[in-house]
């Protein structure tokens, strides 16, 4: 079982056991530790990965600029090449 299918069995879990709750300042103990889990959850396993998608996507999108900079750069040096300035 995945990390993901992990923790979403461990969230059906948990919501059971709400339901099962009587008293109200339970409940709310009982989900500030929940979202205390799922925080530390996000910033543990979700963040990296994200951000290593993230540089890698903007690795990918700086060379495609360099690229696309380089093309304009040629087609105005063939331009000028063309038509030379006149004095």
């Amino acid at each position: 079982m995945g990390r993901f299918e992990e923790f979403g069995r461990r969230i059906d879990e948990e919501v059971a056991r709400l339901k099962r709750m009587n008293n109200f300042e339970d409940f709310g103990k009982r989900v500030d530790e929940e979202l205390a889990r799922m925080k530390a959850f996000v910033k543990e396993e979700v963040a990296p990965e994200t951000e290593k998608r993230t540089a890698q996507f903007l690795r990918e999108v700086s060379e495609k600029l360099s690229e696309a900079a380089g093309w304009i750069e040629e087609r105005n040096a063939a331009r000028n090449a063309q038509n030379p300035p006149k004095p």
